[in-house]
């Protein structure tokens, strides 16, 4: 194989998907860049996806089957089976823009000092779909890959600030995986874990191009309220693991993770508000004002849970960590 063209493993996770799977498998077809493998792992679908992937006529999708595991499962056994040297991941509802893998094997080609390629997405509405019009503006918006320097590099202290990148628009060597994987204890928030443990092995760049369009599924687990804090549990795992010190020597403060533990915990509290469960909500700010007590805001929807939890009779969830 020519070593300019390596194959590409794309590896999209299902389960019960048939409405928009053969959309998600057809933008990747569409791809200018043809040397690619599509591995559909199919998590126990009862609605009739097995079908769809499978009537579907190019030797280039490979369909495989698991007992219901959950997507991080269903991602490392893909991962597992791939034969390409890249790889990239999509999600059985979102689509990709046409000149995405074309653009980012070139850049990984010619910057050997990255591993990890990534870029911009575009949120849309769950019944849309790629027309040739769309095609062609993605593909007019993507004509030139532009490197984002302040997103580039070794990014694991800006990952614990803030989830930056989306897993469906990564390219990555398939050499750069060896310690890092799909944690599936994390029935929220798997893949910024894995971008953690992925910022601390290698370099990611990021260029400023549209690549990838993400469906909003109100019913996806990613949209429903839970009242464990995911997000919190897996910035203290990533900190036990790997420190407050970067590749570059750079380092995060007391003070700093302070705000950002804070930070995570309010933005769990008001989740939990929204949903109406006042008790777990009350819980989550109380234990954002341990890191920042003189969060104003937090105190008002504290009183507010607790108000609102006297009138309400929905059941008690119990915040872990």
């Amino acid at each position: 194989m020519n070593p300019q063209t390596p194959l590409v493993s794309v590896i999209i996770p299902v389960f019960n998907s048939a409405a928009y799977i053969a959309d998600s498998i057809n933008s990747i077809l569409r791809q200018d860049y043809t040397q690619l493998e599509i591995i559909v792992v199919d998590d126990g679908s009862t609605d009739g996806t097995a079908e769809i992937v499978q009537g579907l006529a190019d030797p280039r999708v490979r369909y495989v089957c698991q007992s219901n595991s959950g997507s991080a499962v269903a991602r490392n056994y893909g991962i597992s089976l791939a034969k390409g040297e890249l790889i990239a991941f999509n999600d059985s509802d979102d689509l990709w823009a046409p000149q995405r893998l074309t653009q980012q094997v070139n850049y990984l080609n010619d910057h050997p000092e990255y591993q990890a390629v990534c870029g911009r997405f575009m949120h849309v509405n769950a019944d849309f779909s790629l027309t040739a019009a769309d095609a062609t503006a993605a593909e007019q918006y993507c004509a030139e890959a532009v490197f984002d320097p302040t997103k580039s590099g070794w990014m694991y202290l800006t990952l614990l600030q803030v989830s930056c990148f989306h897993i469906i628009t990564l390219l990555v060597k398939k050499q750069a995986l060896a310690q890092v994987h799909f944690n599936p204890d994390y029935r929220r928030g798997q893949d910024y874990d894995f971008w953690l443990q992925l910022a601390n092995q290698t370099r990611v760049a990021q260029l400023d191009n549209l690549y990838a369009f993400y469906r909003k599924n109100l019913l996806s687990i990613s949209h429903k309220p839970h009242s464990r804090n995911y997000r919190a549990e897996i910035l203290q795992a990533a900190i036990s693991q790997y420190g407050t010190t970067d590749q570059l020597g750079r380092t995060m403060d007391s003070r700093q993770l302070n705000t950002i533990f804070a930070q995570v915990w309010f933005e769990h509290g008001y989740e939990l508000f929204q949903a109406k469960w006042y008790k777990a909500s009350a819980q989550s700010y109380r234990r954002g004002l341990r890191y920042r007590k003189n969060k104003a805001g937090a105190y008002k929807f504290l009183l507010l849970s607790y108000l609102l939890r006297l009138q309400d009779r929905t059941p008690a969830y119990a915040v872990t960590r």
